[in-house]
């Protein structure tokens, strides 16, 4: 009995010992992987800890910081102890591993992202040609344009069925302009439907036209004139209401086919 007892104990211990050797080896971190999880969990914490007053608070690490053989130099060491010069050196963040953009280069791309679309501004206001007359600008051959007065109101009525209602901080200009076919045929404007009308005030900012379901609205007009017929027209632009409070010029710019044609009105 007391033989069997002692068996089964020395089988128990050996099991016990085979059974403890099964299964893989734990993973071994290097010194650089040890040091970002460190450095990611302070962070982690420093964010989260609202009862923190100092410490950490974007924890990032300068690439080649974690190595072993890292010395900082007496510049870098300096620049540690001023904050308010800026480093260099490229910086990596610990959550991606990825280079971080410094400031001054966020602000050099939007610098250059600002003077870009200053010269296309540029570019596209030299390419416009305000020497035309009124009838010319307009560009409907055969159809001699005038521009007889415009007024500013803060309500338009177009029609009995539609009116353009008051907007908070915006006045309505309507030119209103007389047309006269001069040609010996009929003149169709649907041919011409793909005009656009813009208008400056004092040589500022331009605004394109009210759209209106008026008949007579020369930017949506798509009917015929006979010859030697007369006819008025209206375009109606909306501006802000210091905008229209002193009006010295306006300038009517029409664009068709790639071009911009202005004239002074």
């Amino acid at each position: 009995m007391k033989t069997n007892r002692i068996l089964l104990l020395a089988s128990v211990l050996c099991f016990s010992l085979i059974a403890t050797g099964c299964g893989e080896p734990l993973y071994e971190m290097t010194s650089e992987e040890e040091a970002i999880i460190t450095l990611y969990a302070s962070k982690a914490v420093a964010k989260f800890n609202k009862n923190q007053v100092i410490g950490i608070a974007n924890a990032r690490v300068k690439k080649g910081e974690l190595d072993d053989e890292y010395v900082p130099d007496e510049d870098q060491e300096d620049q540690e102890e001023v904050p308010e010069e800026t480093s260099t050196e490229e910086l990596i963040d610990p959550e991606t591993g990825e280079p971080v953009a410094s400031e001054e280069s966020d602000a050099v791309e939007s610098s250059n992202e600002g003077t870009s679309d200053e010269t296309s501004n540029n570019d596209e206001d030299s390419s416009v040609d305000s020497g035309y007359s009124f009838t010319n600008a307009v560009g409907i051959e055969g159809v001699e344009f005038t521009c007889s007065e415009f007024d500013v109101t803060t309500e338009y009525k177009a029609s009995s069925s539609f009116v353009l209602t008051q907007i908070k901080g915006k006045k309505y200009l309507v030119l209103y302009i007389e047309a006269e076919n001069k040609s010996d045929s009929a003149v169709d404007f649907s041919k011409y439907s793909n005009r656009e009308y813009s208008l400056s005030l004092n040589g500022g900012e331009k605004s394109k036209s009210q759209y209106t379901p008026v008949s007579n609205d020369l930017s949506t007009f798509r009917g015929s004139m006979k010859p030697g017929e007369k006819k008025s027209f209206i375009i109606v632009f909306s501006f802000s209401n210091s905008a229209v409070e002193s009006i010295s010029s306006l300038e009517l710019y029409v664009t068709s086919d790639g071009s911009t044609r202005g004239t002074t009105i």
